[in-house]
């Protein structure tokens, strides 16, 4: 029976090396990344370059593939520079002899079809790029073909800008663009519970997710102190959201004007009875705002100065050479 250590041992005998939750290595002359989506199931990412992505490609290489139980993987895995499969390991399979089966069909499939390894530079668009490196994809790491000095010149860079950031960064004018992003965020919020009745969780998300962009888009010091301050302007989003909801229902029912809505607003929400009978309503929705900073948490951590380079070191710990690199290519490809 194919258990979890059994998939992570058979991916490290083939010669993958891991960051986190991905593996990545070469195979049959790809740069190949294996995302952990649960237990027994991986996409397995193939670094191409296709001047388009379209859809009856993926519909083909679905069907090359099905056969050997592997799966097209989502849209957002099929893109110019990756394409994505989904492998899934039942409690049967013998995963080091499965796995090599489905990557000998999906790199089959590929070549069959007319889809070249990745052969220029993910950051820079060279050709014949000398190393190969995990680097963001559309949110996702994807191991690429790159020239080894395009990512240690970005590397220098974040360290500079968070060096930068930390000296002349502040608190001050990073309050305020929090402040903007915080609104910005309760509009969505304010608008889904006042016309639909109903509170969606991952709205609350937006709230921090926009304070800490707002933070940093007003040169905000980008260090633990940033986290702090998003998190409290956040929990403060919730009885302002809930003073902006009155004031709308005031101006709804009584067609008063919006000074007046606030002020009566702002009587309510401060009046003992009234809060009271508030306190459970209030309280829910600072739940729901502990759910949305849960959702949001390494989103707001990763834009801290320290993650940063933190991030952009641990990218450049994956630089492998690229035996590519030394090899004539005698595939031509139709994509």
């Amino acid at each position: 029976m194919a258990t979890e250590m059994d998939v992570l041992s058979a991916i490290s005998q083939l010669g993958f090396e891991s960051l986190g939750n991905y593996f990545f290595g070469t195979w049959n002359g790809y740069a190949i990344t294996l995302r952990k989506l649960s237990s027994r199931t991986f996409f397995v990412d193939a670094a191409v370059r296709l001047d388009k992505a379209t859809a009856a490609l993926r519909r083909t290489l679905a069907k090359a593939v099905k056969e050997k139980g592997v799966r097209i993987g989502g849209t957002e895995g099929y893109t110019k520079s990756r394409i994505s499969f989904s492998v899934s390991f039942g409690g049967k399979d013998e995963a080091l002899p499965r796995l090599r089966e489905r990557l000998d069909a999906i790199t089959a499939a590929l070549r069959e079809n007319g889809v070249a390894p990745a052969n220029t530079c993910a950051v820079t668009g060279a050709a014949r790029p000398d190393s190969l490196c995990l680097i963001q994809d559309r949110g996702v790491l994807s191991f690429q073909p790159v020239n080894a000095a395009a990512i240690r010149e970005r590397e220098a860079q974040t360290r500079e800008k968070a060096e930068e950031n930390q000296t002349n960064g502040s608190y001050a004018t990073g309050i305020v663009g929090a402040v903007l992003g915080m609104l910005v965020g309760l509009i969505p919020n304010l608008l889904t519970i006042v016309f639909t009745q109903t509170i969606y969780s991952l709205l609350f998300a937006l709230v921090p997710i926009c304070a800490v962009f707002g933070y940093k888009l007003f040169r905000g010091k980008m260090d633990t102190g940033s986290i702090i301050i998003v998190v409290v302007l956040s929990l403060i989003a919730v009885p302002l959201m809930l003073w902006l909801e009155l004031a709308i229902y005031i101006i709804q029912g009584y067609g008063l004007s919006l000074g007046t809505a606030l002020s009566e607003a702002a009587t309510l929400i401060t009046d003992p009875d009234v809060l009271g009978e508030l306190g459970g309503e209030l309280l829910k929705r600072f739940l729901f705002m502990g759910l949305g900073l849960w959702v949001s948490w390494s989103i707001m951590r990763n834009q801290t100065n320290r993650s940063a380079v933190q991030n952009s070191a641990a990218q450049s710990s994956t630089l492998r050479p690229n035996p590519a690199c030394q090899q004539a290519g005698d595939f031509e490809p139709r994509y």
